[in-house]
């Protein structure tokens, strides 16, 4: 094997190093994700603006209570008034009702949800050890693999490759104590160069890295409902 054969090699154990450390990050970052939609009954309760829509239905039922009076008054007040009233108080008690059932079943969603993102942020936090011993076993055999340069300096392998092209050294031992001289003098610019920089997703971005776990809440229910309404017993 050529020493360009061997920054070959090198290269392409590193990149499977990387895609190791790339599955560990990704897993933290769906976790951190996932728990965005974890919300208390308060967030339901705010987010649902009760008082806006009780407020509409109010209004809807006033509306309704003076429309049907002022069409009765023609015919006699007393009872006018008596069925406007009724529409009027009516009306409220019905709009209550609904927007009442509608908050309680966005709470029992909430609820649903907070369940259905707890397990998947649990399966990936049990799958976290496995693919950091997956890294750690990996990093094992590629020391073993690649002696000539460290986990830690692989980046520069390039590097490596250009000295040995160049004839400033002939084997990579050699590359790689030439690489180091090189970096004593730069490594202030090494840093900067290399610095990494977080990138921040949008919620569109997430999803299509992760996906929506919402859908997947929603799978798992449909198919409960309907394995139960077909093997499901009624209690008496």
């Amino acid at each position: 094997m050529t020493e360009l054969e061997r920054i070959d090699q090198a290269e392409e154990f590193f990149r499977r190093y990387l895609q190791k450390d790339a599955a560990i990050t990704q897993n933290r970052e769906n976790q951190e994700y996932l728990k965005t939609y974890i919300h208390d009954e308060n967030y339901v309760i705010e987010n649902f603006h009760f008082k806006d829509h009780f407020i509409k239905g109010i209004a809807m039922s006033v509306g309704a209570g003076l429309f049907v009076f002022l069409i009765l008054v023609f015919i006699s007040l007393l009872p006018a008034i008596i069925l406007g009233l009724f529409v009027m108080i009516g009306g409220t008690i019905f709009f209550y009702a609904v927007n009442k059932y509608r908050l309680d079943a966005s709470k029992q969603n909430q609820v649903e949800v907070n369940q259905g993102i707890t397990e998947m942020i649990e399966t990936l936090k049990n799958r976290e050890p496995e693919i950091i011993q997956e890294k750690e076993n990996f990093a094992k055999g590629l020391e073993e693999r690649v002696t000539f340069i460290s986990i830690a300096d692989m980046k520069m392998l390039p590097e490596l490759r250009k000295i040995i092209e160049n004839g400033e050294a002939e084997t990579c031992e050699d590359a790689a104590g030439v690489l180091e001289q090189k970096m004593l003098y730069e490594q202030f610019s090494q840093i900067m160069d290399n610095r990494d920089i977080e990138k921040t997703y949008t919620e569109a971005e997430n999803k299509a890295r992760f996906g929506d776990p919402l859908e997947e809440i929603k799978k798992k229910k449909k198919k409960k409902s309907i394995f139960g309404g077909i093997f499901g017993k009624k209690e008496k």
